[in-house]
C-alpha cells in the first residue's frame, strides 16, 4: 500500500516537472522561429532592393550613358555597403529627375525606379518591425545570445528646398 503511494507521488512529481518544461521549451523554439522568420523576411527585401537598384541603375545608363551613373554599370550591388547604396540613392533620384517623363521609351525606366521605391518602403516597414522586436524582451536576450544585429534603413527624407 505504501508502495502504490510512493510511485503515484513520483508521477505527480515528474508531470509538475514535465510540463512547465515542455511550456518553456515550446515558447523558446516559438520566439527562435519567430526571430528567425522575421530576419529572413527583411533578407528577401533586402535582396529585392538590391535587384531593383541594380535594374533601375542599367536602365537610367542606357538612357543617358554619360550620366552621373555611370560609373556604377559594372558595380555588384549587394557588395557595396549600406552607405554608399545611400548615396547611389540620391544619384539615382538625381537622375531621374532629369529623365523625360513624357517620352513612351522611359516608360520601363520610371515604372522600375517606382517599384524600386516601393521595395525601399516595404524593406524600411519590415525593417523596423524586426528592429523593434529585438529590442524587446524576450526577443532581445535571444538577439544577443544569436549576435542579431539592427537592419539598416533607407529612410528617405525629402530636403527642404529654401
Amino acid at each position: 500500500m505504501m508502495f502504490l503511494a510512493t510511485i503515484k507521488q513520483t508521477i505527480e512529481i515528474i508531470i509538475v516537472i514535465t510540463v512547465p518544461l515542455a511550456i518553456l521549451v515550446t515558447g523558446n523554439v516559438l520566439m527562435i522561429r519567430s526571430l528567425k522568420t522575421g530576419y529572413k523576411d527583411v533578407y528577401k527585401f533586402q535582396s529585392k532592393f538590391d535587384i531593383e537598384l541594380r535594374k533601375t541603375i542599367n536602365l537610367f545608363s542606357k538612357i543617358d550613358p554619360e550620366g552621373i551613373l555611370k560609373d556604377y554599370r559594372e558595380t555588384v550591388i549587394k557588395n557595396i555597403s549600406h552607405e554608399e547604396k545611400i548615396e547611389l540613392l540620391d544619384l539615382v533620384d538625381e537622375e531621374y529627375k532629369l529623365i523625360d517623363k513624357e517620352s513612351g521609351n522611359n516608360e520601363y525606366a520610371m515604372e522600375t525606379y517606382e517599384n524600386l521605391q516601393e521595395m525601399r518602403r516595404i524593406h524600411d516597414t519590415k525593417a523596423l518591425i524586426f528592429n523593434h522586436k529585438i529590442l524587446m524582451f524576450p526577443f532581445n536576450v535571444y538577439a544577443r545570445l544569436f549576435k542579431i544585429k539592427k537592419w539598416d534603413l533607407y529612410l528617405h527624407e525629402k530636403k527642404e528646398e529654401s
